[in-house]
């Protein structure tokens, strides 16, 4: 399992989303009300997340994503520990969790830093 590295900073509140997956399943009928049931109890969240790094940090962050140590994220298929996320549990907590698709980095007009934006399914 890959760890979030400790030299990086925790997602920004500004720009946080939390998605729950839908559990359910709607069938239409000819006449009446539609039936809905629910399709299961297991929570399937996905996350969005937003860093501000620096741009030693997005050359961490980018080798860490990329790596294929049992540490790195393995170009985002690894599961991750260790980054801290606010599920609205009480706080924040450190679930497994992995990126759904590839991060969106975009340079911060007039400085060497980056806005990272990322989704994360968690388990």
């Amino acid at each position: 399992m890959a760890i979030y590295p400790a030299t990086l900073p925790p997602p920004l509140v500004s720009g946080y989303q939390l998605s729950p997956a839908d559990q359910t399943v709607r069938s239409d009928m000819e006449v009446g009300m539609a039936r809905v049931r629910r399709r299961t109890s297991a929570r399937d969240d996905q996350v969005g997340i937003s860093l501000k790094l620096s741009d030693a940090q997005m050359a961490i962050f980018r080798a860490w994503f990329e790596g294929t140590g049992t540490d790195d994220a393995n170009g985002g298929t690894a599961w991750i520990s260790q980054l801290p996320l606010a599920l609205g549990t009480g706080g924040l907590t450190t679930p497994d969790c992995r990126f759904v698709g590839p991060y969106t980095a975009t340079p911060i007009s007039g400085t060497l830093n980056w806005a990272v934006t990322a989704k994360l399914e968690v388990r």
